[in-house]
């Protein structure tokens, strides 16, 4: 089967992955989106990556500002990672809104209620066609309530409880 545009979406959907908000703030303004092109890259010192759609306003904060936060959702979360991942007509809409958010060491929003939230200076930003990788070193952490993970599968959300219990049937 060719590996076109839809071939390659269908193949990607099966690729379970954890769901996190990536935010940031400049300026005062706040600005996420939900992302699941996440992952830990290095240790020493401790660096994740992010993939942003550059066309979007959560992008064009983070490179201005040069912080992020990578907040890794919990089941029962998923309301907030549709909140954040949906396509807006107005980005006067407070994505941030009826959820709690602290600050630490670089000022980037840290959601309060997350497994675990990185606070992230931004080193590198790789434009790559639609997307850039964002490399942040981690500055802080906070953990947040000790729950299962949100899982993205083949377009919705899930546990891995329940993805795994549904492999057994």
């Amino acid at each position: 089967m060719p590996a076109d545009d839809s071939t390659f979406k269908t193949a990607m959907r099966l690729l379970a992955g954890g769901v996190t908000i990536v935010a940031t703030r400049h300026d005062g303004l706040n600005s996420g989106l939900t992302a699941t092109a996440v992952c830990s890259l290095a240790l020493s010192p401790p660096r994740v990556l992010a993939c942003v759609n550059h066309a979007g306003v959560t992008y064009e904060l983070i490179a201005k500002s040069r912080i992020m936060s990578v907040n890794l959702l919990a089941v029962g979360q998923e309301e907030l990672a549709q909140r954040f991942a949906a396509k807006r007509a107005t980005q006067t809409e407070d994505r941030f809104a009826d959820s709690r958010w602290l600050t630490s060491v670089t000022g980037a929003p840290l959601l309060a209620e997350a497994l675990v939230a990185l606070d992230c200076r931004v080193t590198d930003i790789m434009p790559l066609d639609t997307h850039a990788i964002v490399i942040g070193v981690v500055e802080d952490v906070h953990f947040g309530p000790r729950r299962q993970p949100l899982v993205h599968f083949d377009g919705g959300y899930t546990s891995v409880l329940a993805a795994f219990s549904e492999n057994l049937s």
